[in-house]
């Protein structure tokens, strides 16, 4: 039987687990997949025409589903279906998908007026956490903040601050101005990574000195303060001297970051060389206490 057949039948059956309300079918992915074989084949068409009336109908048992409708009408330029998809209840799912369609398609302003109109329409995160993202990707780092703003004292699910970080990560100077910016908060239980991003956008500035003291200020070191400051001048370029720190420590982890300082220097066979072997690391791993067991095997205290 061809794959295209046996994801029919699978489809077909998950088609009638909505209707039975049989969540947990195993084959709750079957529909998407079918579609995916499909346009692979070059029937694009027929992928379009059947998971379109899957979705069309509610027959589907995941959001996955409509996604990957939505993904698929994107990739073959079917706007105005996309755009009848992204309205209504299906907004927060396919919205960004449409946004970023037409951004494909060389109209990024229509985009944009599109996400801002959501915004003042359903001020959803979501909405949020798109659009400062694209400004982010165009270099427009200050409309990034001003969209981002409200979410960045947010917790963990919804804060909209480590986003726009992540790109920044290797462009220091726009780092910098974004943790430094007055629009910036500590957000929830978390102080420690933005102490340590301005660290970060420091030593990639060139002042690893600041970048130093502030991360042997920080109350809370996530690691070594000595591998913390042998990063940090990795991050100013100035190899040698983390190599350095590093040589100096010793210990297994000191040398696994070494191995790292090394290949960037372009000494390979060095850093094969001076890496821990497997057994070193292993070694290199605390022991855990022993507990007290019960006749069938588990502890009595936690975590059981």
């Amino acid at each position: 039987m061809r794959t295209a057949d046996v994801g029919g039948a699978q489809g077909c059956s998950a088609r009638h687990a909505r209707g039975e309300s049989r969540w947990n079918h195993p084959f709750s992915n079957a529909q998407e997949l079918q579609a995916q074989v499909l346009e692979r084949a070059g029937h694009t068409g027929d992928a379009i025409r059947i998971l379109g009336q899957d979705i069309a109908g509610h027959h589907y048992l995941t959001q996955n589903a409509l996604t990957a409708y939505a993904r698929l009408l994107a990739r073959h330029g079917r706007l105005d279906e996309l755009r009848e998809l992204a309205s209504g209840q299906n907004a927060h799912t396919v919205l960004g998908i449409y946004a970023g369609a037409l951004r494909d398609h060389g109209r990024a302003e229509e985009a944009e007026t599109l996400m801002r109109e959501a915004i003042a329409a359903d001020d959803w995160v979501g909405y949020r956490a798109w659009l400062s993202s694209v400004l982010v990707e165009d270099g427009r780092l200050d409309d990034a903040i001003a969209v981002a703003e409200p979410g960045f004292g947010w917790y963990d699910c919804s804060n909209l601050l480590a986003p726009l970080v992540y790109p920044l990560l290797h462009r220091p100077e726009e780092l910098l101005h974004l943790v430094e910016h007055p629009s910036v908060v500590p957000h929830h239980d978390h102080e420690d990574f933005q102490h340590w991003w301005r660290a970060l956008a420091l030593a990639g500035v060139g002042r690893v000195d600041e970048a130093i003291a502030l991360a042997e200020a920080d109350p809370r070191p996530w690691t070594d303060p000595g591998i913390v400051k042998a990063d940090l001048l990795g991050t100013a370029g100035q190899f040698d001297a983390a190599a350095a720190e590093l040589r100096a420590l010793g210990t297994i982890k000191a040398r696994e970051e070494l191995c790292k300082v090394l290949v960037r220097q372009g000494q390979a066979a060095e850093a094969i060389a001076i890496h821990p072997t497997a057994a070193e690391q292993r070694a290199a791993k605390p022991k855990p206490e022993p507990v007290p067991l019960n006749e069938n095997g588990y502890s009595l205290e936690p975590p059981f």
